[in-house]
This record gives structure tokens, sequence and C-alpha cells, in this order.
């Protein structure tokens, strides 16, 4: 049947007389089957992905706006299992993914129209290679975002503690990589002691971001009691690695305080954390490598430091033993000439002090001397001198006499051992001596005049 007589009979039937609801599908299926090529390339997201217990796959693609936000189409999807596991298995070869949604894909497809199940879309093939560039632009796009906000680099720029010795893991803890990471630190060849503690998250599925901030979040809040943080993933499908390519998983790796080690890929893949951890390996054992080898550097750097220390100290102690030699070999010829210097000093100090002693004495004789003929001459003179002045002293005192004074008529009148000069110092009956030049007289006062006369 031509498109023509398709639509014509269409027509017919839409306005001359009513159609069942399956005649109108029929319809539409015809008009499908006839319009439409055999297979057809479409573009879009899965939104939903599974895989039924008879192996049948079923799903859903979407279409979106430019900002992502609103669904401008969509259509079901299926693919039989026989044909399904074909394509499942080139596409994970190709892509290193599993078919989940998110994933943008270029599919080939058989438009189908059924009378009960509606429209769907059977596929045919799957071009990988398209999945490939879409999860690449958006690792671009995320880096970029990173790259813009100036925070790409900033756990790469975060020192590396010397001794790497206090370790918070992250991943699962059932992880076989996690037992393998701990038992390869605990038995490296060089003994080093380690501290081990595991924050458990969910590595695989639709939960990681969320679990694995929540680990990160957990050893933020105790920063300072940790040297490092590792993210590791053991085994697992490669598929899986693309839950960690997302942007606030990718930012709080870049901006976390202490570096991060990152080791959840395989030999050939990579995601958006190996970008920006300080330190990307491929292996949960590479990583604990990794931190072996940061000890070891630093164990080389302390063994050159103590040879450097015992070559410098080895030579120092050389150079004093020299030294010593030296100072031991010409110590009998040093005491020897000092010895000659003091007797020499001392021999001169000797011939200085006799000269100056003779000398002395010479000066202390004439001094003598001259002092005996000033004293011969000055003796004589101060004495007669002295003598004048005891003369005249004698005078005055042969003057001033009581009894030379007694001698003239005058006397002396005492009571009670005390000179009288005032008659206020007698009372009526008491006993007055009166010394005259020749004799006493003891008399009592029987009267008294105060009364002095001009």
């Amino acid at each position: 049947m031509s498109i023509g007589l398709v639509c014509s009979f269409t027509f017919f039937y839409l306005f001359m007389q009513p159609l069942s609801l399956y005649q109108l599908n029929a319809l539409v299926r015809d008009a499908v089957e006839q319009t439409f090529p055999d297979t057809l390339w479409v573009v879009g997201e899965l939104s939903e992905a599974r895989q039924a217990g008879n192996g049948h796959f079923y799903g859903e693609i979407i279409e979106k706006d430019t900002d992502g936000r609103n669904v401008l189409a969509r259509a079901r999807i299926h693919c039989w299992a026989r044909q399904y596991n074909i394509l499942r298995l080139r596409f994970m070869q190709e892509s290193g993914q599993e078919l989940r949604a998110g994933l943008r894909v270029l599919l080939q497809v058989q438009l189908t129209f059924h009378e009960a199940y509606g429209y769907s879309l059977n596929i045919t093939d799957i071009d990988a290679s398209y999945t490939l560039g879409s999860l690449a632009q958006q690792r671009r796009e995320i880096l970029r975002r990173l790259d813009e906000d100036g925070i790409l680099h900033d756990n790469q720029s975060l020192p590396l503690p010397p001794l790497t010795q206090r370790i918070a893991v992250v991943s699962a803890s059932t992880a076989a990589g996690y037992g393998d990471f701990c038992h390869h630190l605990q038995h490296n060849p060089y003994h080093f002691r380690f501290s081990v503690q595991l924050f458990p998250a969910v590595m695989q599925g639709q939960y990681v971001e969320e679990s694995i901030l929540s680990a990160l979040q957990q050893i933020a809040d105790e920063a300072d009691e940790w040297d490092v943080v590792v993210i590791i993933r053991g085994g697992g499908a490669v598929a899986d690695l693309a839950c960690f390519d997302t942007y606030h998983l990718a930012a709080a790796v870049a901006q976390f305080p202490l570096p991060v080690i990152v080791g959840i890929g395989h030999e050939r893949d990579e995601t958006v954390l190996d970008y920006v951890a300080y330190k990307f390996v491929k292996t949960p054992t590479a990583a604990a490598d990794f931190i072996i080898g940061n000890q070891t550097a630093q164990l080389t750097a302390l063994d050159r430091f103590s040879a450097r220390i015992h070559d410098a100290a080895t030579l120092a102690l050389r150079n004093r033993q020299d030294k010593l030699r030296n100072l031991t070999a010409r110590m009998p010829l040093a005491v020897l000439k000092y010895t000659f210097r003091c007797n020499h000093r001392l021999q001169l100090m000797s011939r200085a002090l006799s000269a100056g002693a003779s000398s002395a004495l010479v000066n202390a004789a004439h001094d003598a001397d001259r002092l005996s003929q000033r004293l011969h001459t000055a003796v004589p003179l101060m004495l007669e001198r002295r003598q004048h002045s005891l003369d005249l002293l004698a005078q005055k005192v042969a003057q001033n006499d009581p009894l030379r004074i007694l001698r003239q008529g005058y006397s002396i009148t005492t009571v009670r051992g005390k000179v009288v000069t005032d008659a206020a110092q007698i009372q009526p009956g008491d006993k007055i001596h009166t010394r005259l030049a020749q004799g006493e007289i003891v008399s009592e006062c029987q009267e008294k005049n105060t009364t002095t006369s001009e």
C-alpha cells in the first residue's frame, strides 16, 4: 500500500465513519512502516536502562533543552536478549561503559508501532565512539568549570607531609582493594609503621557521589588527625568509573585541606578525580607503593644527611686532632721560650728594683740630713718662742692668784660650798664661810639686804 492510499484510506475512515482504537493504531502502524526506512540513527540520553530476567533490554531515551532542565521528547526503547548480549559486550569493550541512565548514546533503531503497546524503538546497533566523545566532553566541561573557579590545582599545590603515617582511607568496607592496600602497607620491606582508618563509602552505583562526600566531610572535621587521604576502589566494572565524574565530587577533592591520593581506575581509564587529586595511581597497591616510596625517599634523605654529618664530624675531628698534635709538638719549645722570657723579665725587674731601692735610699738619706739640719736650727728657736709664751702665761697666772687678791683685802664667801656672788643665794640662818688671806671666818646670816647701790 502506497503512502497516498494510506492517507486516502485514513481520510475516508476519519470523516465517513467512526474508527475503533485498534483500527486507528493499525492505520498508524501501516503509516509508520510505509513512511520510515528499516533503520535510522537516533541521538539521545538514556533516562532508563534495565535488563529483564529473560535477558531483554528495556529503557527510555529522552532529549532535553539547552539548559538541560526540560524534556523535549521521549521514547521507549528495547532490545531483544540475543541482540542485546552482542551489542552490550561490544559496547563495553569499546567504551568501557555499561548502558546506564545518564549516558548519551547514538542508537540504530527500527521504528515500530504496535496496536497494543504503542510507539517504541527497537535497538539494532550502538555507536560506542559517540558515547566516548560525549563522556570526554562531559569530563572536559567539568575540568573547565573547576579551572574557571580557580580550584583545579588547589590540592596538587598542597605540601605532602614528610612522614605520611596517618592515613584516612575512603573505600568500601568489603572491598578487596582495601585489604590489599592495608596488607601492602603492613608488610613493607622497610618495616615502616602506618596508622590506617577506613571511612566507608559506596564505590559503585548512584550513591557514589553522596557517600564519598559524606566520608570526606568526616575526615575534614578531624583533619589535624591525618596526614593524607586515599580514595581507592578494589576491582569493579569499568562502567562504574563514570560515577566519579561529577563536578561536586571533583570540587570537594580539589579543595580538600589534605593531599588526596586517588586509586580508582584501571590502566587505560581516567576520571575527573585523577586530574584534581594530589596524586593519582591505577590500583590500591600502587597507592600503598606511593606512600611507602615517600617514606623511603625521606629515609634516603635522612641517610644522606646522616652521612654528611658523619663525614663533616670525622673531618672536623681529624682537623682538631692534627691541630692538637701540632700544638703538642710545639708545646715544649713554646714553654721553653715562655720560661726564658719570664726569667729575662724577672732579671730586668730585679735590676730595676735594686737600682730603684739604692736611689731611694740615697734620696731618703739626703732628705734625712736636710731634716736634721732644719730641726737643729728650728728646735731651739721654737723652744725659745714657747718659753716666752710660758713666761707670759706665768705672769698672768701670778696676777690672778686668789691669794694675791686676798692679800689686797678681798675675801671669798661661800655657802654650802658654793661661792656667793649674790645676796639672793643666802637665806637667814645659813652658815657663811669667809676666806681671808690669813684664815677663815664662819658666821651665820641674821639679815640680808638685796638692794644694790649704783
